[in-house]
C-alpha cells in the first residue's frame, strides 16, 4: 500500500499549483451549481464513512428556518450545498459572526464517474478583500471492490486512510497513517445483528461505542 501511498500523493501534490492558481473560479462555478442548501451547527453531511465515528467530531445538528441571506450570519452555521443530483458540491462557514471580510472555510467537492470524489478545502473571502488560500486536497477513491483510500495533502503534511471492506459491503477496518504518526492505526469495525455499527476498536480499546 506505501507505493499507493505516495504515487497518490505525488498526483495531488502535482496538482497543487494549477489549483491554487484556478480555486477562485472553481469555487464560484460549485455556488452557480447549488440547486438548493441544507444547514447545520456544525459538520454533518460528508462524502467520507463514518467520518465523524473515526474522528471522534460531534455530529451537528440541522438547523432549519435558516435563509440563504443568514447562512453568513453565525460562525456555527455550516452550509451544505447540494446539486440537481442531490450531490454534496460544497461546505461553507464563516470564520466569524456577521463578518465575511475575515472569510469563509470552504470545501468544494467534484464527484467522478467512478465515484470517486476531489475535495478541496480553502479560506475564501467572498468580497475579494484577500487573496483566497488554498488549505488542502484530497481524494477518496476505489482501488479496486473492497479497498478505498482517502488521501489528503497540505503542504509537507499528509494522511492517508485505508477503507476496507468485507464480503457483505460493510467497512470491516480502516487503517489510518499520517505524516505526524510514526505507526499505523487500525480501526476495527463491529456490527450488531441489525447490521448496525455498535462500536470501533483499536486493539483492545473501544475508541467508539453506539449509544444504546
Amino acid at each position: 500500500m506505501n507505493s499507493i501511498e505516495h504515487e497518490i500523493r505525488k498526483e495531488l501534490l502535482d496538482k497543487w499549483s494549477e489549483v491554487e492558481q484556478n480555486i477562485d473560479s472553481m469555487i464560484t462555478t460549485k455556488l452557480s451549481e447549488v440547486s438548493y442548501w441544507k444547514y447545520a451547527s456544525d459538520e454533518y453531511f460528508t462524502h467520507l464513512p463514518y467520518f465523524h465515528e473515526i474522528n471522534k467530531f460531534k455530529k451537528g445538528r440541522i438547523l432549519k428556518n435558516i435563509t440563504k441571506s443568514e447562512r453568513f450570519s453565525k460562525r456555527m452555521i455550516h452550509s451544505f450545498g447540494f446539486n440537481e443530483l442531490d450531490e454534496l458540491i460544497i461546505m461553507q462557514y464563516p470564520q466569524a459572526d456577521n463578518d465575511i471580510k475575515l472569510g469563509t472555510g470552504t470545501q468544494i467537492y467534484t464527484i467522478n464517474p467512478d465515484k470517486s470524489v476531489n475535495a478541496y478545502v480553502a479560506r475564501w473571502y467572498p468580497e475579494n478583500n484577500f487573496p483566497t488560500k488554498l488549505l488542502s486536497i484530497s481524494i477518496f477513491k476505489p482501488l479496486d471492490d473492497r479497498n478505498w483510500v482517502d488521501v489528503s495533502v497540505n503542504g509537507i503534511n499528509w494522511s492517508f486512510m485505508n477503507y476496507i471492506y468485507n464480503d457483505s459491503d460493510r467497512i470491516e477496518k480502516v487503517v489510518s497513517c499520517n505524516s505526524d504518526v510514526e505507526s499505523p492505526l487500525c480501526y476495527n469495525f463491529f456490527y450488531d445483528n441489525e447490521e448496525k455499527l455498535e462500536k470501533i476498536m483499536i486493539d483492545e480499546i473501544i475508541w467508539w461505542k453506539r449509544r444504546k
